[in-house]
């Protein structure tokens, strides 16, 4: 088990990071002094999942993803960061490190401007809306359209045209 130990380096004047235990999760938080102005805070949960958030130097969080053995591996979030309020700007689902289901984005008024599905980093197919309700569906790539996981490629089933 790591040891509990709080460091803090600067190995350039852009830098700073701080390690620790927060009980079973291991954390690691970097602080950058850059033009895009984002903190990163590494969270290493016990099952193997490593949770990585980035918050702007006001405290607001700006994206959350996940990863698993270094690859990219469930929900990647992304928040508009100009409201006060947590407003998702966009919401993509990653398995083994490639786009893998649906990927959302919104506006922010928090509805749907586009909605895409991914199957092994390929994307498939498209939702079209209509006052933010699913009217149809559009494949884009017939091939690789059976890589979806069953739900996914039932629910497309059910709005193709």
């Amino acid at each position: 088990m790591k040891e509990n130990l709080k460091q803090t380096k600067y190995p350039s004047k852009n830098l700073k990071s701080e390690t620790y235990n927060e009980g079973e999760t291991f954390v690691t938080k970097d602080y950058y002094d850059a033009k895009n102005a984002f903190v990163r805070e590494l969270s290493y949960l016990t099952d193997g999942v490593k949770e990585v958030k980035h918050f702007t130097t006001s405290g607001v969080l700006a994206k959350v993803d996940y990863f698993v053995n270094n690859l990219r591996h469930g929900v990647e979030k992304k928040y508009i960061i100009s409201q006060a309020k947590r407003t998702v700007k966009s919401s993509k689902m990653y398995v083994e490190g490639k786009l893998h289901g649906d990927n959302i984005t919104y506006n922010a008024q928090e509805q749907i401007i586009k909605h895409e599905l991914f199957a092994q980093g390929k994307r498939v197919a498209k939702y079209l809306y209509e006052n933010n309700e699913i009217t149809a569906a559009e494949v884009l790539d017939s091939e690789n359209i059976q890589n979806l996981n069953a739900q996914d490629y039932e629910k497309l089933q059910g709005y193709l045209t």
